[in-house]
């Protein structure tokens, strides 16, 4: 169902996106953190700069791509505010020190990444460009990690731990996109079409990534298995097959579906959104199909015990 609350009645903020139905009959789930487009009003960005540069690390269009799950039942989950806003799949303590007013008095730790290419909690640089000629606020960036950050992260954590109380397991796929080719410093090489995460190997079982990356390579993409993105925080934060709670992160590349730098569609766009919906239909046949199998197996375990203690 289309949620204006959750599955409980509970009002979901509108800086997020949910569809999901708890009684769902697949524990399988979508996650969008890169593709929101509605710029709030006190983003603040220098105001001189082309608007595609400030939107150039969201994930526009991957949600479209994906939007088949809703008729499959699946639920899903999407930011509706944009990756440079504040990045979701960053840890609350990824904080460019530089970029607030007064770092040393901020409330909380800053324990950064990636300083150099400007892609921390709250980005500095799109496209190696300085994305603000100003400093944030204390107050604006408390307010983003409280509004966005922890709002989507509660909602998903929500969802996630519904889902496996009620099958036993859960199954997330977290979706992206990525250019085409690796930056200057990191040596500018062509990435595979589809690049599927796992943190290498422990974030799921290994028999979801073997099936996922055979859907898509079966339609003909190349297809890498943590080759160039390996998962970031919420690969990290949600992937525990130790508790049958698996998370696979999806990198699409761009230039299937549209013009890196106008940010257009292109021709290919309506092929690839297919083949996403398939994938999504085989997918979810195969995690059903795996659920209902390692069902069989407890009962039959659980029967044995029953007739040895008989």
């Amino acid at each position: 169902m289309d949620l204006a609350a959750d599955a409980d009645g509970a009002p979901v903020d509108p800086n997020i996106t949910v569809n999901w139905n708890a009684d769902s009959e697949v524990p399988l789930l979508l996650s969008f953190p890169h593709s929101g487009a509605t710029y709030p009003d006190d983003f603040g960005y220098d105001a001189s700069l082309p608007f595609n540069v400030v939107d150039y690390p969201s994930d526009k269009y991957v949600d479209e791509l994906f939007d088949g799950g809703a008729a499959l039942g699946l639920g899903s989950i999407r930011a509706n505010f944009p990756r440079a806003y504040i990045d979701v799949n960053r840890h609350q303590h990824d904080i460019d020190g530089t970029m607030l007013e007064a770092p040393e008095r901020w409330y909380g730790r800053m324990q950064p990444t990636a300083l150099r290419n400007g892609t921390t909690l709250f980005w500095s640089k799109a496209k190696e460009i300085d994305l603000y000629d100003r400093k944030l606020s204390h107050a604006e960036a408390k307010r983003r990690l409280a509004t966005c950050h922890v709002v989507y992260h509660q909602a998903l954590t929500t969802m996630i731990e519904t889902t496996r109380r009620k099958h036993g397991s859960v199954v997330v796929l977290d979706c992206h996109s990525m250019m085409r080719f690796d930056t200057t410093a990191q040596g500018s090489g062509e990435r595979p079409e589809v690049d599927i995460g796992t943190r290498y190997g422990e974030s799921c079982d290994p028999d979801l990534a073997v099936r996922l990356v055979e859907c898509f390579e079966t339609r003909g993409y190349q297809v890498g298995l943590n080759r160039r993105f390996a998962g970031g925080e919420i690969t990290l934060r949600y992937g525990w097959p130790e508790i049958d709670q698996h998370l696979l992160q999806i990198e699409l590349r761009r230039d299937l579906y549209m013009d890196e730098e106008t940010r257009l569609k292109n021709d290919r766009f309506d092929a690839v959104r297919q083949d996403c919906s398939d994938i999504l239909s085989e997918f979810r046949q195969f995690v059903q199909e795996r659920q209902q199998s390692r069902h069989n197996t407890r009962d039959r375990e659980h029967m044995t015990m029953e007739n040895a203690n008989g």
